[in-house]
């Protein structure tokens, strides 16, 4: 289990590390790396290995906020993650994530009025219930697996958002994971390729949203993806391709941010019981939530390529670079966040970038904040206690920090919700096994 305590240790050799390895982050702890790298090659250059290429690491906070914020100098539109590298990609330019501006508010435009922070507050109550059938399992006094149940959560929340109904999130969740995590042993195809894995998964999702985009009377559904239809109807903003592509692209961000911080979240707040009581002794949730993001960075890193050369800290990187920017390293960065390895529940000021910054901040913020605290908020009215009952197990991915197995025991609060009357979420997608 990661402890995550930003302690290094002579055998942590920056030259020995190889940050494009998923096992790397699902087997190990890359903080005490990350705090290195930070001190002593705030822009690292990482040698070849197997078939990845070359490519450039920044890790401090400012420079991530760079990378990540100034378009001029760095483009996303070769590709925005590690499995991309050495590749074209074929969204540059058509997806939001690989798509720089002034493309990217092409993109946006019509969506960004439905994820405001006052539109997604209508979600609430459907939020709420979703919530619920996460918990459902801990009603019962046997262990059960709060990852295992949380892996629905954000597949959940896109059907709210993309019109997609419950019979498909079973296919969706298993094809989302294996995008986001080819390597991972409990995804990959046995002796598949992880081109192959991630060939199959992309192929499954868009199939899914070809056939929905080709509905003749999708564009009048109220959801996302009737706004991207809507919008190349009546001015031609947007091609059938781009529509599949950004669907997909929201799918993904979902995915990213709300199961997996959830898991690192409560993992959290079990490590650390007197941050567990002050929380439930403030009922100061919000403050709580911005903490497990800064804790968990769900989204590992982001890669951009260099539109010029570029010098940081004295290094020269060349044009057309490809540099990976660790928000997860940047959010431990001590020199903006006083004692960044103690988690507190009530840090302020807490100016975490888990959701990236600039152009490309993620455009479900809002959602995955309100759903990160209706979900934490029913955490705590539920239960009494909560106590881990078996080893967490990390995701393999060099794109999220996740957690895909958190064993826990729970006992129910007298009086709180009947948890025991709500259908079991993942209990009740077709296909689940």
């Amino acid at each position: 289990m990661r402890i995550s305590t930003g302690e290094t240790h002579a055998n942590n050799d920056i030259d020995s590390v190889n940050l494009a390895d998923p096992c790397f982050f699902g087997l190990g702890d890359p903080h005490p790396i990350w705090t290195r790298l930070r001190d002593h090659a705030p822009v690292y250059r990482q040698c070849p290995r197997a078939s990845t290429p070359e490519f450039w690491a920044v890790t401090r906070y400012d420079d991530v906020a760079r990378v990540l914020g100034q378009h001029g100098e760095f483009t996303a539109a070769r590709g925005n993650i590690l499995t991309t590298l050495g590749e074209t990609d074929i969204a540059g330019g058509k997806m939001l994530a690989v798509t720089d501006p002034p493309l990217h508010g092409r993109l946006k435009a019509p969506l960004a009025p439905r994820l405001s922070k006052q539109a997604v507050r209508e979600l609430e109550p459907a939020l709420r219930e979703l919530t619920r059938r996460v918990l459902a399992p801990g009603a019962s006094p046997e262990t059960w697996d709060f990852a295992a149940q949380a892996a629905f959560y954000p597949i959940g929340i896109a059907g709210l958002l993309l019109g997609i109904p419950e019979r498909s999130w079973a296919g969706l969740t298993s094809a989302t994971y294996a995008a986001v995590a080819e390597s991972d042993p409990d995804y990959a195809q046995p002796g598949a390729a992880r081109s192959a894995v991630l060939s199959r998964a992309h192929s499954e999702i868009f199939l899914y949203f070809h056939t929905e985009v080709a509905r003749p009377d999708r564009a009048e559904a109220d959801d996302l993806i009737g706004a991207l239809l809507r919008a190349a109807r009546d001015d031609a903003a947007l091609t059938r391709e781009e529509v599949i592509l950004n669907a997909y692209s929201l799918l993904i961000g979902a995915t990213v941010t709300t199961s997996h911080v959830a898991s690192a979240g409560l993992l959290a707040l079990l490590e650390n019981p007197a941050e567990h009581a002050r929380w439930l002794a403030t009922g100061d949730t919000p403050a709580l939530v911005e903490e497990i993001l800064r804790w968990a960075s769900p989204a590992n890193h982001a890669l951009r390529h260099t539109t010029k050369e570029v010098r940081m800290h004295g290094t020269i990187i060349g044009a057309g670079q490809p540099v990976s920017a660790w928000l997860g390293s940047a959010n431990r960065d001590e020199r903006v966040f006083p004692d960044p390895f103690r988690f507190s529940v009530d840090r302020r000021p807490n100016r975490h970038i888990a959701f990236g910054v600039g152009a490309h901040r993620c455009l479900g913020a809002h959602v995955a904040r309100l759903a990160l605290n209706v979900l934490f908020d029913e955490i705590g009215r539920n239960f009494e206690r909560i106590e881990l009952a078996g080893e967490p197990r990390h995701l393999q991915s060099t794109f999220i920090a996740g957690i895909k197995n958190l064993p826990v025991r729970t006992v129910p609060r007298p009086g709180g919700p009947a948890l025991g009357e709500q259908r079991a979420l993942s209990r009740t997608v077709e296909g689940d096994p």
